[in-house]
C-alpha cells in the first residue's frame, strides 16, 4: 500500500510544473467558449430585432376604406405577438365620443381587457382636467420606460393589487393628440435589465409612430376626398338649381292660374296636386342653392350649451310621446363660439331630427332595446365638441353620410341634402363634422367648432365661406 502511494506522489511531483499550464489553457478555452456564446446570443438578438423591425415596416397599417379600425387592430396585435418578445397585445382606439376602447387584442384575457377599459376612462378624465397626466396620456399613473412608452399597473391603483403590468405605446397625431394606444403585457419584462427592456420596446415605439401617422393620414385623406367631392357636387347642384328655377316658376304659375279659373272639381284637385309638388320642388331648389352658395355670415357669440338646452326643451315632450328618451349632458364652463347663431341652430335641429327619424325607422322596441338620443357638449384646448348619438340602426355607409342626395329613406320622404348642408355650415365656421357607427349598435355625429384666436381674453372663431 505504501509503495502505491509513493508512486502516485512521484507522478504528481513530475507533472506539478505542468498543472498551471493545464489550468490556464482550460480557462482560456472556457473564456473563448463563453465569448462565442455571448456573440451568438447577440447575433440572435440582432437577427430577432431586425426581423421584428422588418415585419413592422412591411405591415400594412392603412385603415380600411370604411374606416373600421378593428380589422387593423387585430392584424397589428397578431404581428406583435408573433414577432416581439411579448405574448399579449391589445390596441385601443377612440370611439365617436372620444372614449378609449379595446379595438382588438391577441392573448389578452377578459379581465385584462376590462382593466384596460377602466384605465382608458381614467385617461379621458385626466384629459378633461388637463395637467401633466393629460399631456403624457398615461392618466397620471404611468412610469416612463422608453422615449415614447410608459408602464402602467392595471387595477384600482398602483398600490393595490391589479391584474398585471403593461407597457403602453400611445398613438398620436403630429399635433400631439392621442388617438389610441398599443398595449403589451409585461409582467416578466419589468424585472429584466434596462438594456433588454429598451431593446424590446424600441421597435414597438417605431410601430406606434407609424400607426399614429397612418390614422392621421387616413383622416386627412377622407377629409380631402370629401371636400373635393362636395365642391364638385356643389357646382353641379348650383347649375341644376338655376336650370330648374325658371321652368318651375312657369309650372307653378300656370297651375295656380288653372286652379283659379276652372270650376270643375277634378281639374281643381289635379291643379292643387301640381301646386303642392311644385312647391316641394322649389324647396329642394332652395336647398340646392344654399348648399352651393353659403349665406352671408353674421358673427355673434353663440352659447351652444344654451342653444341645445332650448332645443331639447322644445322637442322633449314630442320625443317622449314617441317612446324616445332624450339625454343632454353639458360639461362645465363650456366657452361660447363666434359665428351665425341661426345657422348653427339649423345644424343642431337637423342632427336631432335625423336621430329621431333613425330611431323611428328601426325595430328596436321589438328587440327590447331602449330608444334614446344623447346630446353631449364638452370642450378641450382646441374647441367645443358636440356629439349627437342615437340607438338606431346606424349609418349604412358612414363615409357617404354627407354626400348630397344620399339618403336611405323611402323616395319622397327626404331629399338627402340635410347632412350636406350641415357639413357646409360647420365648415363655414372653420369646424369639422364626422359620422360614426357605434358599437354594438347606434350612430353618432360629432361636430367640432374651434375657439379661434384669443383677443382681449376671449376666443374669436374664424368664419369663412365654403363653396
Amino acid at each position: 500500500m505504501w509503495v502505491g502511494l509513493s508512486e502516485a506522489w512521484r507522478v504528481v511531483e513530475q507533472h506539478w510544473v505542468c498543472a498551471p499550464v493545464t489550468l490556464g489553457l482550460g480557462g482560456a478555452v472556457w473564456v473563448q467558449r463563453l465569448r462565442e456564446q455571448v456573440r451568438a446570443e447577440e447575433r440572435r438578438r440582432d437577427r430577432r430585432i431586425r426581423e421584428e423591425i422588418e415585419a413592422y415596416a412591411h405591415l400594412d397599417a392603412r385603415l380600411p376604406s370604411d374606416g373600421n379600425v378593428r380589422l387593423l387592430s387585430r392584424t397589428v396585435c397578431d404581428v406583435v405577438v408573433e414577432k416581439s418578445p411579448f405574448r399579449r397585445a391589445a390596441m385601443l382606439a377612440r370611439d365617436a365620443e372620444g372614449r378609449l376602447y379595446v379595438a382588438g387584442s391577441a392573448g389578452m384575457d377578459d379581465v385584462t381587457k376590462a382593466a384596460l377599459h377602466q384605465w382608458g376612462e381614467r385617461v379621458v378624465v385626466k384629459e378633461r382636467e388637463g395637467g401633466d397626466g393629460a399631456k403624457r396620456g398615461d392618466g397620471g399613473v404611468g412610469v416612463p420606460v422608453g422615449t415614447k412608452s410608459f408602464a402602467v399597473v392595471l387595477g384600482a391603483s398602483q398600490r393595490s393589487a391589479g391584474c398585471g403590468r403593461v407597457i403602453v405605446f400611445p398613438l398620436r397625431h403630429t399635433c400631439g393628440r392621442m388617438v389610441g394606444a398599443l398595449v403589451v403585457g409585461a409582467d416578466t419584462m419589468m424585472s429584466l435589465p434596462r438594456r433588454v427592456v429598451f431593446d424590446a420596446v424600441g421597435p414597438l415605439e417605431a410601430l406606434s409612430v407609424k400607426l399614429g401617422r397612418s390614422m392621421e393620414n387616413a383622416a386627412l385623406a377622407e377629409r380631402l376626398l370629401r371636400t373635393e367631392k362636395l365642391a364638385g357636387l356643389g357646382l353641379l347642384a348650383g347649375g341644376v338649381a338655376h336650370a330648374l328655377n325658371n321652368p318651375l316658376t312657369a309650372v307653378l304659375g300656370f297651375a295656380e292660374l288653372i286652379a283659379e279659373t276652372t270650376e270643375e272639381p277634378r281639374v281643381q284637385e289635379d291643379a292643387a296636386t301640381i301646386i303642392c309638388e311644385a312647391l316641394r320642388m322649389r324647396e329642394t331648389v332652395e336647398r340646392l342653392l344654399n348648399f352651393w352658395r353659403p349665406s352671408v355670415q353674421r358673427e355673434e357669440k353663440v352659447e351652444l350649451s344654451g342653444l341645445l338646452r332650448e332645443l331639447a326643451l322644445a322637442c322633449e315632450k314630442k320625443l317622449k310621446d314617441r317612446g324616445v328618451r332624450l339625454v343632454v349632458q353639458v360639461g362645465e364652463d363650456v366657452p361660447a363660439v363666434r359665428g351665425n347663431g341661426d345657422r348653427l341652430r339649423q345644424v343642431m335641429e337637423h342632427l336631432l331630427n335625423n336621430a329621431a327619424q333613425a330611431i323611428a325607422t328601426s325595430s328596436r322596441k321589438d328587440k327590447g332595446l331602449e330608444a334614446a338620443i344623447r346630446i353631449s357638449v364638452g370642450h378641450d384646448d382646441r374647441g367645443v365638441q358636440v356629439i349627437v348619438s342615437d340607438t338606431g340602426p346606424g349609418f349604412r355607409e358612414p363615409g357617404r353620410a354627407f354626400d348630397p342626395f344620399y339618403t336611405t329613406r323611402e323616395p319622397g320622404e327626404g331629399t338627402g341634402l340635410g347632412l350636406s348642408i350641415c357639413y357646409g355650415i360647420v365648415r363655414e365656421h372653420g369646424g369639422e363634422i364626422s359620422a360614426f357607427n357605434l358599437h354594438p349598435h347606434g350612430a353618432a355625429v360629432v361636430v367640432e367648432l374651434p375657439f379661434g384666436e384669443k383677443k382681449n381674453g376671449e376666443y374669436e372663431a374664424v368664419v369663412r365661406e365654403v363653396a
